[in-house]
């Protein structure tokens, strides 16, 4: 098990706001129709390709370092459908996960669902310090949750009424090296159901975002570090600002490991979040242990923890 996990975090900008928006002339038409505002399924080609052109620098910032990331984060919705298969090339190239949000897609059995989609891309060495990866594994995860405003969208997609396609799983991602990891879009960070079922199970929480409330996302992320007790990642665009990743370090001017505000700010950033001495104190007997002498620098587990580990 390594000691870190190094992280590469790529925040894009994208306005929601004009991204998805529909021609006027169209717009006029569906308004006389006496139908809601109409809106793309996926956004304009100039911004997608501005946004592709984005995540290709940060890429190229974060894999030209000497010491390169494990992982790699892209923000909710960035990813156009177009580039995935590069992605995966990157990947493999590069033996990097690379986590990332897709754009709005339909359903191909029934087109009037539309999905919010992330990849991961999991190298088939992935972690390995000798061997390059020639293939990558890739496992798409959905939404769970959509917010208001993605629902007051799919009123009008290009014309079709359609509904939100919400995802029924959620992943837990088991690495020997890395730990163990949950991910999650956006909303979904609300899910109180999904935390129960991460508690004790992971080491690192993922969370992929276009989301403008950032105070309230930050909160949440102190609140879920100390009770599922793990790393707690955020990506976010860039036209909001606000990634963020906290750790349940028992000094208080250590727990944020990094944290961005910026709007309108294309950024790229690596880090660094424990494993090892992480599972050591999520393991620890913190009733009959020295948590001092046993070095030991995190805070104490949450209420019930200790008690959920040796259930298991």
């Amino acid at each position: 098990m390594r000691d870190k996990l190094n992280i590469g975090l790529i925040q894009p900008v994208i306005d929601p706001n004009l991204c998805w928006n529909e021609d006027p002339a169209f717009v006029k038409k569906e308004k006389k129709k006496g139908k809601p505002t109409p809106y793309k399924l996926n956004i304009d080609k100039i911004a997608a390709e501005r946004v592709w052109v984005e995540i290709k620098e940060g890429l190229r910032l974060l894999l030209n370092r000497e010491i390169k990331p494990d992982l790699i984060l892209i923000p909710e919705l960035h990813l156009p459908i177009s580039k995935i298969k590069k992605i995966e090339k990157i990947s493999a190239k590069h033996n990097v996960a690379i986590l990332a949000g897709v754009d709005f897609q339909r359903d191909p059995l029934n087109f009037k669902k539309i999905s919010n989609k992330g990849i991961i891309t999991i190298p088939n060495n992935w972690g390995s310090k000798t061997l390059i990866s020639t293939k990558v594994s890739t496992l798409e995860f959905g939404k769970s949750y959509f917010t208001y405003m993605e629902r007051q969208m799919f009123k009008n997609i290009e014309g079709d009424k359609c509904i939100e396609d919400a995802e029924k799983n959620m992943y837990v991602f088991k690495s020997s090296i890395f730990g163990s990891f949950g991910v999650m879009i956006c909303a979904d960070i609300f899910d109180i159901e999904r935390m129960l079922l991460y508690q004790t199970e992971i080491q690192h929480l993922f969370i992929i975002t276009l989301n403008k409330d950032l105070t309230t996302f930050f909160a949440m992320s102190e609140s879920l570090t100390r009770m599922l007790y793990c790393n707690v990642i955020i990506c976010n665009t860039g036209f909001y600002g606000g990634s963020l990743a906290v750790s349940p370090y028992n000094d208080p001017n250590e727990r944020t490991i990094y944290s961005y505000r910026g709007q309108r700010m294309f950024n790229s950033k690596m880090i660094s979040v424990p494993i090892s001495k992480l599972i050591e104190a999520q393991n620890f007997d913190f009733v009959n242990g020295n948590k001092k002498k046993s070095g030991i620098v995190f805070k104490s587990v949450p209420p019930g923890y200790s008690d959920r580990i040796n259930n298991i």
